[in-house]
This record gives structure tokens, sequence and C-alpha cells, in this order.
């Protein structure tokens, strides 16, 4: 009698084990068993096509959004997501994704570096290349720029999307900018700048953890400071 409980238990204990084997090898999650979606720490960012843009008044035709955030929309449905990722043209004309995040490569801008800023020059001359060449070529590269956008407009006040990480301080002068025209390289699809005029400047006289304060001082005759304006820290 004892012999058979003990198989019966045995049979038993087989049969679990079993069912809980079978269950990974289709995938079958079993209760208390906890799942682990590793993800990476720093987010990237692609330039997409609103869907609320014409909906909405103040929305404007493209916004950042972060690279696994991407909405599902009719035309994604029938195109894929791919379809709705801004060209580099209109990458170069809507800035930096907020806070400098970095730029994702699904967005195809393969003459940016991660964080969407030029290639690094490199000091050593290459081969072929002479050591005066290639200090000529190291004196001319352009010192890096920094950018932001027009977040606030008050009557004499505005409030720009640059802190103190971005080496704004009380005192500095702003140049605020609106873009035309994206000038793109017809061979190499290389995002060459812009041809954009200077519509005013400020002075910053506040700086927080998030955003920066500024008092305008100067506004081109028939212009007007407008949110989404680019900000150059001059």
């Amino acid at each position: 009698m004892k012999r058979a409980c003990v198989l019966w238990l045995l049979l038993a204990a087989v049969l679990v084990t079993g069912c809980n084997t079978v269950k990974r090898v289709l995938g079958v999650q079993t209760v208390g068993e906890p799942t682990i979606n590793l993800r990476s720490a720093e987010a990237r960012w692609l330039l997409i096509k609103n869907p609320r843009f014409g909906d909405v008044a103040s929305e404007p035709e493209y916004v950042w959004v972060e690279e696994d955030k991407v909405p599902t929309t009719l035309t994604t449905l029938i195109r894929g997501k791919s379809a709705i990722i801004a060209p580099p043209e209109i990458v170069a004309k809507y800035g930096p994704p907020p806070g400098g995040g970095k730029i994702s490569p699904r967005q195809g801008t393969p003459y940016q570096t991660a964080d969407g800023s030029r290639p690094a020059v490199s000091d050593a001359p290459t081969a072929g290349t002479s050591p005066r060449t290639a200090a000529v070529t190291a004196a001319s590269a352009p010192e890096p720029v920094t950018r932001g956008f027009v977040v606030y407009v008050d009557t004499t006040r505005i409030v720009v999307d640059l802190t103190a990480a971005d080496g704004v301080k009380p005192g500095a002068i702003l140049s605020l900018r609106r873009d035309r025209i994206p000038i793109v390289h017809p061979v190499t699809g290389e995002v060459l700048g812009e041809l954009d005029e200077e519509v005013a400047t400020a002075r910053v006289v506040e700086t927080r953890d998030k955003f920066s304060v500024a008092e305008v001082e100067s506004v081109a005759p028939g212009a007007q400071v407008q949110v989404r304006d680019r900000v150059v820290l001059k």
C-alpha cells in the first residue's frame, strides 16, 4: 500500500514538471514567473509627422518622439512606421531633440553623430596630408553652436529651453532666429546649413533647472518673437 502511494506521488511530480516544461517550450508564461524587459537607459529620438497636425491649430507639423513610442496611424498601418519619419532636410529645420537627446539611426541622417551634432574633426593628420594642411583644416573647423527653442513669450520676456548645462548664464546674449530654407547638398544629401534671419536678440536674466528667462533687447522691423523660434547662444 505504501509502495503504491509513493509511486502515485512520483507520477504526479513527473506530470507537474512535464507541464511546466511544455509551457516553457510553447512560450506560455506561468503564474509567478517574472518577465524582465530590458531597455536602453538612454532614449533615442525620431522626428515624425504629427498625427494631430491639421486637427489642432497649435500642433506643429512634425514632433519628436522616442523611437519605441512611434504612434500607430492609418499611414503606418498601410505603409509601415518608417513612412512618417521626417526626411533629413526637415530634421535640420526643426533642430535637435528635446534636451539635446540623441537621434535614432532610423532617422536616416548619416552625416550626423548620435547626438545630432557634426562628426568631430580629428587633430591627427591622415595619410598623405601634411601637418601644415591638417593644422589649417583644424583651425578652420567651425565651433559647436548651442541651440534651443523659444517655449514661452511675454511682452518683453521670453523663456527658452537652454540651461546652465548648455553654457547659458545671466548676461548671455541670445540670437532669436527663424529658419527659412535648409540648404541640402544635391549629391551627398548632407544638410549644409540654413538660410535664416535674426528676428530679435535677448539677454539672459535668470537660469533654472530646465529653462532660462531672457529680456528682449531688440526686434527686427516688422518682426515678432514667436514660440518655436530658434535660439542661438552668441
